[in-house]
């Protein structure tokens, strides 16, 4: 029988448990929740106090069953990695909270506190509560729920033709796409796009592993990534299977709404493009775009027509074309002194068929063309070349406009010769090659410049003075090869002389003074040059002392740069490149006011 003391006893129990789930000083990050059905709900997190997350984080639901999750810091590891196609900007690691406590915020990898909810299946439509705190779930149907929702055999049919559908084995290949690939499997937030490529994301897949007969060795990486046993990496497993099932869960409503726009989605997040013999990626490369859009597809206020307005509206902002200049003075018009410029477009059409490109410059009436779609196209615009004024040495550029429908990009082609005055003409620095950031926002120089412990300089001078019998001999190539370990081999430097596709002479040059021919006109011997090479701490310097046969009939000197240093790094000049491009863009330097002195008789 209760006495006096039992009842104030419960109540102060009562009191302190209630005081200490007001205390609770852990909160999910984000302001909604999207909890998939049988998934376990993977979230950031952020605490008041630290010190409470030694023991876990509690959570509970509408019922009263209650969840004791471990925390781990999720954060990125930024490392150096070199220019490529696409680049990732680190790896994410998992530390435990005993691992990372001690360390300041300041200096942990940037990221945040995780926590895994395994919710059961049978708290559909329940809320989760953080002490006293209730937070509403949206909650997100299965992603195999979709393929059940075809109401015919046909659509069935259909729609397993749409998650069968990924890259094929030619784009696969590719070392672009396969170093795509292989960054986002180590990415738990973009994991979602490996699978996309390399199975379709179909998720019938998703538990059912054993089915992987046929798809590429390449998923057999993830699935053993997923699949690991320690809580750090079951973490991660946990946050790419969540990412992974929103897209599936996107892509399976988007379908049984509008088939044509979830196909044009896919297409959209997986698009490569042929440039020669490459098949490089041109998907979206902007992540916080796709997240974005991810949030707003998945909302519980948003109804299936509006749902497919916004991957609509999406889409039509993806670009229609990319462009780029190529070369600007490696070819002239027959018959003409005009410059002949080559530039690059890709048409990326939302829908299948060629794109009518218009070109406007300075000529009377502008150019019009065929572009076939996802493949480069090169197209040539004559130039009026410019002079420049010997008072003041400035390069004049001339503007192009190319437009395919409403898309429009501008570019400025070099229009003037460089003049060679004393007491150089400056060289380089060599660029870095076109990454699919850059193109696809039309930055030329982004990215473009390598770091100095990577950079090419240069100077063309004269090692000796003209002379009235041979005025275009003694012109000197004078180049800088900064290197982390110089004269590793495979660095070496290409000198392309004359017209692009047609070059006088290329040499490929390296460390130790090697020079072999990789290129001629066959219309006559043209001597290697004399080189002298010396290796440095930090670089290779080589001095080229150019035969007179490098000049053409007009005596000017045609000239293009590569290079590629010991670690695969390819850099050109005067313009950068697309990888696989067989040659470098070229610029006209013209000798004869070089030093403006009188020949002696």
């Amino acid at each position: 029988m209760p006495n006096r003391y039992t009842t104030p006893l419960c109540m102060l129990l009562l009191c302190l448990a209630t005081l200490a789930s007001r205390g609770q000083t852990t909160r999910p990050i984000a302001d909604r929740l999207d909890a998939i059905v049988s998934y376990p709900l993977v979230m950031a997190v952020q605490a008041e106090n630290e010190r409470s997350l030694a023991k876990g984080v509690t959570t509970r639901i509408d019922d009263g069953r209650t969840f004791v999750s471990d925390a781990f810091w999720v954060g990125l590891v930024p490392y150096a990695s070199l220019p490529a196609w696409t680049t990732s900007p680190g790896g994410w690691e998992v530390y435990s909270y005993e691992q990372i406590r001690n360390t300041p915020v300041a200096q942990r990898p940037p990221g945040s506190w995780f926590i895994s909810v395994a919710l059961p299946i049978d708290a559909v439509g329940q809320g989760l509560w953080f002490g006293q705190e209730r937070y509403e779930l949206n909650w997100l149907p299965d992603p195999e729920r979709s393929l059940l929702e075809a109401d015919s055999a046909q659509r069935t049919r259909d729609f397993d033709a749409f998650w069968s559908h990924r890259l094929d084995d030619r784009a696969l290949r590719d070392p672009a796409v396969s170093k795509a690939i292989e960054q986002y499997q180590r990415d738990p937030f973009q994991n979602w796009r490996a699978r996309l490529l390399l199975d379709g994301l179909d998720p019938s897949r998703t538990r059912a592993r054993e089915t992987l007969a046929g798809v590429p060795d390449a998923l057999e990486q993830i699935e053993h990534a997923l699949n690991t046993q320690t809580p750090a990496d079951e973490m991660l497993a946990g946050i790419a299977r969540q990412q992974e099932a929103r897209w599936q869960i996107i892509l399976g409503r988007i379908w049984l709404i509008d088939p044509s726009t979830a196909e044009r989605m896919k297409h959209a997040l997986m698009r490569t493009a042929s440039f020669g013999d490459r098949r490089l990626p041109l998907w979206s490369a902007d992540t916080n775009g796709l997240a974005r859009l991810a949030h707003d597809l998945l909302s519980p206020f948003v109804n299936d027509d509006t749902r497919v307005l916004r991957a609509k509206a999406w889409l039509e902002a993806q670009p229609r074309a990319l462009s780029w200049i190529i070369d600007d003075q490696g070819q002239l018009e027959a018959g003409t002194d005009r410059l002949l410029p080559t530039l690059g477009v890709v048409s990326l059409p939302s829908t299948p068929g060629d794109s009518l490109l218009r070109i406007d410059s300075l000529l009377d009436t502008p150019d019009l063309s065929t572009v076939p779609p996802n493949q480069m196209y090169r197209v040539q615009v004559p130039v009026e070349p410019r002079m420049v004024d010997s008072m003041s040495p400035v390069i004049e550029t001339v503007p192009i406009t190319m437009r395919i429908g409403r898309w429009s990009a501008k570019h400025e082609l070099i229009a003037s010769r460089v003049p060679a005055r004393a007491p150089f003409v400056r060289i380089g620095p060599l660029l870095n090659d076109w990454d699919l950031s850059a193109l696809v926002n039309n930055q030329p120089l982004a990215r473009a410049k390598p770091p100095a412990n990577r950079a090419t300089i240069g100077l063309l001078q004269r090692s000796t003075p003209p002379s009235r019998n041979d005025p275009l001999s003694g012109w000197q190539l004078y180049l800088e090869c900064a290197a982390p370990n110089p004269g590793r081999e495979g660095d070496a430097i290409e000198v392309w002389i004359g017209p692009r596709a047609y070059p006088i002479a290329a040499w490929r040059i390296t460390p130790d003074a090697l020079v072999e021919t990789i290129a001629s006109s066959g219309l006559g011997i043209t001597p290697q040059p004399s080189v002298e090479t010396r290796i440095l701490n930090d670089r290779w310097v080589a001095q080229i002392t150019l035969p007179d046969s490098v000049f053409d009939e007009h005596a000017d000197l045609v000239l293009g740069i590569e290079r590629t240093d010991a670690d695969g790094v390819h850099t050109a000049w005067p313009r950068r490149m697309i990888p696989g491009q067989s040659e470098p863009a070229r610029l006209i330097i013209t000798p004869d006011e070089f030093d403006n002195l009188r020949l002696d008789p």
